[in-house]
């Protein structure tokens, strides 16, 4: 049985936003699962952009190309829960659910009376995945959280420097996003063994700041092993010389690293320098490393006369780490990318065909499917309240006009 065939018949709520909790239901849509994404018409996932960014005619909220990448193969489903009426709508879709993934600031799922107590309470067999940015318990708890503050807080970004000084840089804008989904992930997939077992479901937390700390683990281990806290070290390295970004001809750069003996030899044979490896200042990795600065003067002007690709290709060729420093034009382009088809396209109403990064995981038995687009706002309302919860259409009917569902944003009052 396929994994997409084992998990065909479970059924998933996201109530998320942004890209932690959409990164856990996008993946358990990939293995078959029923996901159905639950947003407001006024108070919609963020991810969607916001209604200044063009006219109604153009349905700038169906345009944002991170939430049409995040939310591919769930349904859309729009319910006010600023009113019992959503709230209660909402349960009974609990009810009658597996798992409900949540991220909201915090406090704000137990103001809504859909807190663990509650929906465990309807659904014993519930999995209920919590991604708060630093957890339910502690002195920041009732704080949120953003990538830059997480990187910040998780000691990241007091790494993320040159060597040679200054201000430390943001890695990225959101580098806790990702890993606490996949982290999610995993923990759904343990907490639906765990079911199998004792037919209950749980509460899952995920607290994004404890799911960066291990980025910075070799830090906290120097740290405490010597009693000094470790200076950034930009894109050199500990121990290996030369390791970094080099600038090569046309204004490209090559990333490269020599980590042994090897290594060393490979890469002034590749680059025309055999005189370096005879230069005692370069003899051993522990002389490499005392005068970097002037190894890599020695390396700059080899390089510099190389395209990134040519030099890549000679390097690799000759067994040394090395790779071009891709743009985001070069990675659509790059011919191992390519050669494995990971980017599949797909047609989506109002933007329509795009390429979009497809499943990481290859399972020969049983392959994900990447290639379902993402839903529109509210765009499955009717399927979704009929087919799960037997509502007639003058019942739908009434919660449109009500203004409990919808498929067209509304400003906020």
């Amino acid at each position: 049985m396929s994994i997409a065939a084992g998990l065909e018949k479970i059924r998933a709520l996201d109530l998320s936003m942004g890209w932690a909790g959409p990164l856990v239901t996008e993946m358990l849509a990939e293995m078959g699962v029923q996901v159905i994404k639950v947003e407001d018409t006024r108070n919609f996932d963020w991810w969607r952009g916001s209604l200044s960014m063009g006219p109604p005619e153009m349905q700038p909220v169906e345009r944002s190309s991170v939430f049409n990448t995040a939310n591919r193969g769930k349904l859309g489903l729009t319910l006010d829960l600023s009113r019992p009426e959503g709230v209660a709508i909402l349960k009974r879709l609990a009810a009658a659910s597996d798992i409900l993934v949540e991220n909201f600031s915090p406090g704000t799922i137990g103001r809504l009376g859909l807190g663990w107590p509650e929906l465990s309470a309807l659904n014993p067999r519930l999995i209920m995945i919590s991604l708060p940015a630093f957890g339910s318990e502690g002195p920041e708890s009732n704080a949120r959280g953003y990538g830059m503050t997480i990187e910040a807080m998780a000691g990241v970004t007091a790494l993320t420097a040159y060597h040679d000084g200054g201000a430390p840089y943001m890695l990225s804008n959101a580098l806790g996003d990702p890993v606490s989904g996949l982290h999610g992930m995993l923990a759904v997939l343990a907490a639906l063994h765990q079911r199998a077992r004792t037919g209950r479901g749980q509460l899952v937390e995920v607290a994004e700041v404890e799911t960066v700390v291990p980025f910075v683990t070799g830090a906290l281990l120097e740290y405490q092993l010597s009693g000094r806290t470790p200076i950034p070290l930009g894109n050199r390295h500990s121990t290996a010389a030369p390791h970094g970004i080099f600038r090569c001809a046309d204004d490209t750069f090559i990333a490269l690293g020599v980590h042994n003996e090897d290594h060393w030899r490979a890469l002034t044979d590749a680059l025309e320098l055999s005189h370096l490896a005879e230069d005692p200042r370069f003899a051993s990795a522990d002389a490499r490393k005392h005068n970097e600065d002037a190894l890599e003067a020695e390396l700059r002007p080899a390089i510099l006369r190389l395209g990134a690709d040519a030099a890549a290709s000679r390097l690799i060729a000759a067994g040394v780490p090395a790779g071009q420093v891709n743009s985001s034009a070069d990675v659509l382009a790059d011919r191992q990318i390519g050669a494995r088809s990971f980017f599949v396209p797909i047609d989506r109403a109002v933007v329509g065909t795009h390429l979009y990064p497809g499943a990481i995981a290859r399972l020969s038995a049983t392959p994900l499917d990447a290639g379902r687009p993402s839903p529109m706002l509210g765009e499955h309302n009717e399927s979704v309240l009929r087919e799960m919860l037997a509502m007639s259409d003058a019942e739908i009917a009434r919660l449109a006009e009500d203004g409990i569902i919808g498929s067209h944003p509304r400003s906020r009052p």
